[in-house]
């Protein structure tokens, strides 16, 4: 007896020992009578062990717990058992998945195509036949386009006296004439909408139970049985009921998922051949582009997906320069996006600039139905709660810990508030079992912080490399410190490095809006400078208001000279006329008069 209860003394100590230094993944434990009511006059009821855990995503069986069962189903009979059962979980690593929804296809990069005909000899009359447009006519089945004939431009008065550029760079004296086509490249994308994100992971529940349950412990076996629980399925059992797991839910992260709602996806679909289009890594050259580029009905100049209504009905499309319209492309995006990367920054639009560069196609079959997904793997922490519920008198709850070493902790230097700096860790286990481990960083200089910390699994002697950005909230640069940290599985601090950077002062650029520096006094506003082109303020040869507005002088003198000449000619012709004048120079006139 005596021997008995100091058996139970240590055993009671020992749980009590791994318990205390397990809270960090145990929430909950108690023992209650859980009860089933079906309606009837009797329940049935029996006793119950249940744990109440935390899992990280990407964790491995770091973790594990003992539960002594009285009885457990086999072979339709309730058999006593002497060993317990041991039970191991994981949890995969965890990303937000976006549902895509098919719209339609795009042009990388709408064209014009100007031919230059004889004066009279373009056409772009819509009721005209197909072999007379100069142009010609895109259909749609058996139907025609609308707009698809393209237009027509000249010179008027003004172009051949100013000497202007026409849309067509035509000779105006040679008086030809320009047509002016829609054509498109060969390179298209499919656009997709991105539904609201979902979590998706999976936990891997292993329950080792002995084969025979009244066997020695010197030659007992194990059989194993694995659940798997997910959103889809969150709850599952073994032996009967004997064992139950419920996956009960998530906390909510400490940065929230990217919101796509506001973007669409276009991934270059076709042709096979062209350097964009790879078909086994479609999202190289994708892109997440914000809806207000877009204008799917192609009435609208200046989007993606223009088209020929859009290019023939804009406004003085003839005094415009060839090509307008048709700008802010998918393929301007893309070359945008790569000198960018040239200079070392983020891209603004492909999908490498998103989720760390890891954004992925996944795919989900439900119900026969395959559904393309654009997935994004989480970059922190993700816990979720798991509940144990067992038929059993007592449970013992094991936890794996090890001590780790940071190997290497760098800051590659980087640019002030462009969202580009990172610390790059490589950790190694140097325990002797599968353990997790937790790295942070935190202490950092002024006016910089850094994304939320990571966890990871590591096995003995197995090293991980980890990506840890920093946010700088400032413009200056300089030298700036920052501690990584490594924490075992019951958080304590197994090893810390401060890490010193340099940071370059934020570049400031004015994109396209860059001054003059031409030393020129006068008042900004209302004072037209000498240097100007009147020509391009003023392109009608009869805007006076206009010449009188920006001071053109000259182009005012020339439509008053004009106007002048008109009467002046007139009278000319008329005096001559009457003085006999057209008679003397033309003799042949003069004799039919007569």
């Amino acid at each position: 007896m005596v021997a008995f209860a100091a058996c139970a003394l240590l055993g009671f100590s020992l749980f009590s020992l791994l318990w205390s230094r397990a809270l960090a993944a145990v929430l909950s434990s108690s023992k209650l009578e859980a009860c089933l009511n079906d309606g009837s006059e009797e329940l049935d009821c029996e006793m119950k062990m249940v744990l109440l855990i935390t899992l990280e995503h990407g964790q491995d069986e770091t973790e594990s717990a003992e539960f002594l069962v009285r009885d457990a189903q086999q072979d339709e009979t309730k058999r006593q058992l002497l060993k317990p059962w041991q039970v191991k979980w994981r949890k995969s690593s965890a990303s937000w998945r976006y549902p895509l929804r098919y719209v339609q296809d795009v042009n990388n990069k709408p064209t014009e195509r100007i031919l230059t005909v004889s004066s009279m000899g373009c056409s772009d009359n819509p009721s005209s036949n197909a072999e007379d447009l100069t142009c010609g006519v895109a259909m749609k089945g058996n139907q025609r386009v609308p707009d698809s004939e393209g237009f027509c431009c000249g010179c008027d008065l003004n172009d051949m006296t100013s000497g202007g550029p026409t849309r067509g760079n035509l000779d105006c004296w040679s008086f030809s004439e320009s047509a002016h086509c829609l054509g498109f490249d060969p390179l298209w994308y499919s656009v997709f909408e991105v539904d609201p994100p979902q979590i998706f992971y999976d936990i891997v529940v292993t329950v080792a139970m002995p084969e025979e349950p009244g066997a020695g412990w010197h030659n007992v076996t194990y059989r194993q049985t694995r659940l798997v629980l997910s959103h889809q399925q969150p709850v599952a059992e073994a032996e009967g009921g004997a064992l139950r797991v419920q996956l009960v839910g998530d906390l909510a992260t400490a940065t929230a998922p990217h919101s796509f709602a506001s973007r669409y996806l276009v991934v270059p679909s076709y042709p096979a051949g062209h350097p964009r289009v790879n078909v086994e890594r479609p999202l190289e050259n994708a892109m997440l582009v914000d809806r207000s580029a877009f204008d799917l009905s192609g009435l609208e100049c200046n989007k993606v997906g223009v088209s020929y209504t859009a290019f023939k009905r804009q406004r003085e499309k003839c005094e415009s320069p060839a090509g307008s319209c048709l700008d802010s492309q998918l393929d301007d995006l893309h070359a945008a996006d790569v000198a960018r990367l040239e200079r070392g920054l983020s891209p603004r639009s492909l999908v490498s600039g998103f989720c760390g560069g890891a954004v992925e196609f996944s795919s989900q079959r439900t119900s026969g139905v395959t559904t393309r997904m654009l997935a994004c793997p989480l970059e922190q922490r993700h816990t979720t709660f798991l509940r144990l519920e067992a038929s059993a008198d007592e449970a013992m709850f094991f936890t794996n810990v090890a001590s780790g070493e940071i190997v290497d902790a760098t800051v590659p230097p980087f640019q002030a508030l462009q969202g580009a700096g990172g610390l790059d860790i490589t950790v190694v286990s140097t325990g002797r079992v599968l353990a997790q481990f937790m790295v942070g960083v935190s202490n950092c200089s002024e006016a910089f912080e850094a994304s939320p910390a990571v966890s990871l699994s590591l096995e003995p002697y197995e090293t991980e490399e980890l990506h840890i950005k920093l946010y700088a909230s400032q413009t200056a640069g300089g030298r700036f410190q920052c501690t990584a940290n490594l924490f075992n599985s019951i958080g304590t601090v197994v090893d810390s490095r401060v890490v010193h950077f340099n940071v370059s002062d934020l570049k400031i650029t004015n994109g396209v809006q860059v001054p003059v520096d031409n030393n020129l006094e006068g008042d900004d506003v209302g004072t037209r400078r000498d240097g100007g082109d009147c020509s391009d303020l003023c392109p009608s040869m009869f805007s006076v208001l206009c010449f009188i507005a920006h001071g053109c002088g000259q182009k005012l003198a020339v439509l008053f000279a004009f106007l002048l000449l008109i009467p002046l000619t007139i009278c000319g012709c008329f005096r001559a006329a009457k003085g006999g004048l057209l008679c003397k120079l033309s003799r042949c006139l003069c004799g039919s008069r007569a």
